[in-house]
């Protein structure tokens, strides 16, 4: 087992990143209210965002830097861009994962408190084992827990299948273009599987993991690496879509408003298929995953933020970290969000993962300058396929940005 876990990385970060609100909430509600009907949208944004994802992969390797480096040489606008876009990771989207954590727990433990109390007890909890270990102990359990959700997703939809079209149900929505309907698209692909600003994430991770292997952890590994979390981020989204239309598409059943609604409607699926003796087995991993998820962030947004602020305050790139600093500052942010400053849970969650846009396009295009700098070898650099893809990326997600200024402001 120690010998199969030895061989992912920084994947089963991304992984476990991308597992929890877009797969185990947006997935399973694509197919609990449009059954199939938005899986080719799902595909497709998984396939837009690719060419982000793998120029960290790139520029990581060939220079053994994150991309916040590249960003600080190109210019001061693409460092501007790039705290946009932490400033809503390192809070909004912290917060939002630790929403549904909580609620995962108090739909399995029935806690007296309010989601977002419990969620600022897990922050709490999750940063004393980040200050214990950091980067190196939050692989290993990463890794452990997203392998092991992952089989029992991938178990439970192969269960589902024999339900789907059941009762003479239709598998495909009508769908009627409005605001609702667009609303629900945009969140979908804001986070779909991650933020695109993840890839700055990804690109750290890369570089963590090279100190951690002492070189061992080459181009061709990290590459191979990456291809296959990245691949296992679409797997398993498509999963949770197929478990939604199996289960739930047009019953009459909606989805809850509430963290631990969602949470109960969740293990639902996999009992409704499974059976009810899986109850504790699901409950127990998927608690796992999604936890595994604010590990994740809590792990690299600190990280990525200290090094963000010593570019732009002139600190030294070889002085002591701050990354405990930075943690701290995350938890206390979040706190605030989640006590004082949150409304509706689902409102919240559509909001913060429709701002994945917001910064996305810049980051597409940063990345591209990064990964062609002179900083870069020939043999990291993209061929034209790749290049003409990323531009696609870059058009695709201007629409979906402006989409979602539009909607939000009109």
């Amino acid at each position: 087992m120690s010998g199969l876990l030895s061989r992912f990385g920084p994947a089963m970060m991304m992984a476990a990143t991308a597992v929890g609100v877009s797969h185990l909430v947006f997935s399973t509600q694509t197919g609990a209210d449009y059954g199939f009907s938005l899986v080719w949208l799902i595909a497709l944004i998984v396939i837009i965002k690719y060419p982000a994802f793998r120029f960290a992969v790139d520029y990581a390797s060939a220079t053994g830097r994150s991309l916040v480096t590249a960003y600080s040489n190109i210019s001061r606008v693409a460092l501007a861009w790039l705290a946009v876009g932490f400033f809503v990771d390192m809070f909004i989207a912290t917060s939002i994962i630790s929403l549904v954590t909580a609620g995962l727990i108090i739909s399995v433990f029935n806690i007296p408190f309010s989601a977002p109390q419990v969620a600022v007890g897990l922050m709490v909890i999750s940063a004393v084992i980040l200050m214990n270990g950091q980067y190196a102990k939050a692989e290993k359990i990463v890794k452990v827990l997203v392998l092991v959700f992952s089989v029992l997703a991938i178990a439970a939809t192969l269960f589902a299948l024999p339900l789907l079209g059941s009762d003479d149900r239709e598998l495909f929505a009508t769908l009627t273009p409005d605001r609702s309907l667009a609303i629900f698209v945009i969140a979908l692909a804001g986070w779909m599987p991650m933020p695109t600003n993840g890839s700055i994430l990804y690109s750290k991770w890369v570089c963590e993991r090279r100190k951690i292997d002492s070189g061992n952890f080459d181009y061709s590994r990290a590459l191979s690496d990456f291809r296959i979390g990245y691949g296992l981020t679409l797997v398993l989204a498509l999963c949770f879509v197929a478990m939604g239309t199996a289960v739930l598409f047009d019953t009459g059943r909606q989805m809850p408003v509430t963290p631990d609604g969602y949470a109960t409607e969740l293990f639902g699926l996999f009992t409704a298929v499974i059976g009810t003796w899986s109850y504790p087995i699901i409950a127990a991993a998927g608690i796992a995953v999604i936890w595994s998820t604010q590990i994740a962030l809590m792990d690299a947004l600190p990280r990525v933020t200290d090094r963000l602020a010593g570019i732009l305050t002139g600190r030294p790139a070889d002085a002591p970290n701050r990354y405990t600093r930075f943690l701290i500052v995350q938890v206390v942010g979040v706190s605030i969000i989640l006590l004082f400053l949150m409304g509706g849970f689902r409102q919240f969650l559509y909001f913060a993962t429709s701002t994945g846009f917001i910064a996305g396009p810049a980051v597409v295009y940063y990345n591209y300058r990064a990964v062609t700098s002179s900083d870069v070898s020939a043999e990291y650099r993209p061929g034209s396929r790749l290049v003409i893809w990323n531009w696609i990326s870059v058009v695709v997600q201007i629409g979906f940005a402006i989409a979602f200024l539009w909607i939000s402001f009109s």
